[in-house]
């Protein structure tokens, strides 16, 4: 696992994510399709106010540890 903030592209090494039931279950959802479908190779849960981007997480597959195991 590697935790990364694209504002100052560090690594990070712990992290607290809080989340609606709402938004629970839409990264549920967005996961079993990363996981399901080797096509697919990151999923985003953003909150967009107006047209503006307020909070994204991306959550992505290690596809080089994959090829490894």
């Amino acid at each position: 696992m590697r935790i990364l903030d694209y504002a100052t592209n560090r690594t990070l090494n712990d992290v607290a994510v809080t989340l609606t039931q709402e938004e629970a279950a839409e990264l549920m959802a967005y996961l079993k399709r990363l996981v399901d479908k080797p096509q697919i190779h990151k999923v985003y849960l953003s909150e967009v106010t107006g047209f503006r981007l307020e909070q994204e997480l991306t959550v992505a597959i290690d596809t080089a540890v994959i090829r490894a195991a």
